[in-house]
């Protein structure tokens, strides 16, 4: 056996085989893997929605000139969209049970899916190391919480490289932690959602009472008034804040298939995506906001994260009682972020690294190389620099916009929830998602058409001093909308003129035992047992046959 055979990804007892385009974790969920109900949902997205990049977001908004009031109506129109698009861009997910990476073979084509795969694999590697960095920020709090040596521990790195000792020790000690976490199955993380959720909530919810009640009152800023020269103005930071909202989870929403393929059942993510979404994805902003003007009456300088917040406890008062508040809320706070990168980011990356190479890389696989890849990145600079970095990020929704509403065009609109899985997993040429030579070249086209207008805005928000059209930068600004939905209604139109083959086909076979018996009669598929059956009873009626053809020709 050679060395390459040896890395190769073995196929599970009684499993579908591996090759190029498949392996276990890319195949349709079995009945049996879809655990996650309505409350695995709601305290997914509440350990999203209650992070501390979550509650630092406000920020953001406030830079573009916006008040307290205005961010908090910015930041509900964005959820709105956000939960809307979650729900509708998972369907192939709870209908199918397929994840982002199959997707792409009916967007891109078979071939053509790497592209796809390939942009979320590296924004999947990006937001990686930027939550592992805040990870490890709240494990050196908690250390710092043990030991004053620890808090106060002497940096023996160069200014140049922009990380101190005690930072780094931290992050590579949250780094450690994590790996063993990515070898458990994504489905079975239900109960670690559950108790994260609620963990980091209590903590949240105990920073923002200490910060308000510490300073007596909310401070400053949410009196505070927006100022722009004109309605116009105005207007467009209305929009550029939705876009940005929008932006910073666009990728979530880019590969929800990868999470709604868990659901019991099709309706199992629609509470708990809008109920977490639209709670808690408004409140922590505004407790961000909120904390930030009353720590800077209490310190003199705003505190835009919570773990900062934190800090300051035991850095101010190295006391018993200050100390074990910090300890669990740091503890708090580690857990959300343990599970957060998992989910959204390591589980997402090794489902994205295993589309890019099946027979080699499983999700387990996929993810601790994930893991190892994100130290490229060099976190630590997004954070301790004067790194664009958040803003760079949200603006991929240049990027992810196209996709989503190609994705949910052609799922919903064009092929009506109608999907071949066999031919997703087929090479051939006979293959309805083979297109041309393996590309379909309507989503190209539209991905090129929408997303290089917003490149030239892109280039000017990681560098200012690129100055640009106007025209160019309000395109940009709005990108959310008119990305979307330009690439919604182009491919409607482009699959109107050049229709696609066999547009409605679905399997004769549930070949990969993906349905229950209930839903193979719903969808007029044969079940994947019946079929066993009869190809069993046709063989013994060959080989009854044959046995008649033996006696007689002895006779």
């Amino acid at each position: 056996m050679s060395f390459l055979q040896k890395l190769e990804v073995k196929p599970k007892d009684g499993g579908q085989e591996v090759d190029n385009l498949q392996n276990h974790d890319l195949i349709p969920m079995t009945p049996s893997r879809r655990l996650w109900n309505y409350a695995s949902y709601f305290s997914f997205w509440t350990v999203s929605e209650c992070s501390i990049s979550t509650w630092s977001s406000g920020a953001s908004l406030l830079s573009l000139g916006l008040n307290v009031k205005e961010s908090i109506g910015v930041i509900i129109v964005g959820n709105t969209i956000i939960s809307t698009l979650s729900v509708l861009n998972g369907g192939p997910g709870y209908y199918f049970h397929v994840g982002y990476t199959v997707c792409q073979r009916l967007v891109f084509g078979i071939r053509g899916s790497y592209f796809g795969v390939a942009i979320r694999t590296i924004l999947s590697i990006v937001w990686y190391g930027s939550q592992a960095w805040l990870g490890g920020q709240c494990l050196g709090i908690i250390f710092s919480s043990w030991s004053y040596s620890y808090l106060h521990m002497e940096n023996t790195l160069p200014l140049s490289v922009h990380l101190t000792t005690r930072d780094l020790i931290s992050f590579l000690l949250f780094q450690l932690i994590s790996i063993p976490m990515l070898l458990i199955r994504p489905e079975k993380l239900s109960m670690f959602l559950h108790v994260s959720s609620v963990a980091v909530f209590v903590a949240m919810i105990s920073v923002f009472a200490w910060s308000i009640g510490h300073n007596g009152g909310a401070g400053p800023l949410l009196n505070a008034q927006s100022n722009f020269s004109s309605k116009s103005a105005h207007a467009w930071a209305w929009i550029y804040g939705i876009t940005s909202w929008y932006g910073s989870l666009s990728s979530g929403i880019t590969n929800m298939s990868d999470f709604t393929r868990y659901s019991k059942r099709k309706s199992s993510c629609v509470p708990g995506t809008f109920g977490a979404i639209m709670t808690f994805g408004t409140v922590m902003p505004l407790f961000g906001l909120l904390s930030a003007s009353a720590t800077s009456e209490i310190y003199g300088q705003a505190l835009w994260m919570p773990h900062m917040i934190v800090e300051q406890w035991i850095i101010a008062d190295y006391s018993s009682r200050s100390r074990v508040a910090a300890f669990f809320a740091s503890l708090c706070f580690l857990s959300s972020q343990l599970a957060l990168n998992l989910l959204s980011n390591g589980i997402a990356g090794g489902m994205d690294m295993s589309g890019l190479c099946p027979k080699y890389i499983n999700i387990k696989r996929g993810a601790v190389l994930t893991s190892l890849l994100s130290w490229v990145v060099q976190p630590w600079l997004f954070y301790n620099t004067s790194s664009r970095f958040v803003v760079v990020m949200s603006s991929f929704s240049v990027f992810m916009s196209p996709i989503i509403a190609i994705i949910m065009s052609e799922f919903w609109i064009i092929r009506k929830r109608k999907l071949k899985l066999s031919d997703l997993y087929s090479n051939e040429v006979d293959s309805i998602y083979w297109y041309w030579n393996g590309f379909n070249l309507k989503s190209f086209f539209i991905f090129i058409v929408v997303a290089t207008p917003g490149l030239p805005g892109l280039i000017h928000m990681a560098n200012p001093n690129i100055s640009i059209n106007q025209g160019i930068l309000h395109y940009y600004y709005g990108n959310c909308i008119f990305g979307f939905c330009i690439a919604f209604f182009l491919n409607i139109a482009l699959n109107y003129i050049f229709p696609s083959k066999a547009i409605h086909a679905l399997d004769s076979v549930d070949y990969f035992h993906t349905f229950t018996n209930e839903e193979c009669l719903k969808m007029g598929i044969t079940p994947a047992e019946n079929e066993s059956d009869r190809q069993s009873n046709q063989s013994k009626d060959v080989e009854l046959i044959q046995e008649i053809n033996v006696e007689k020709n002895s006779v």
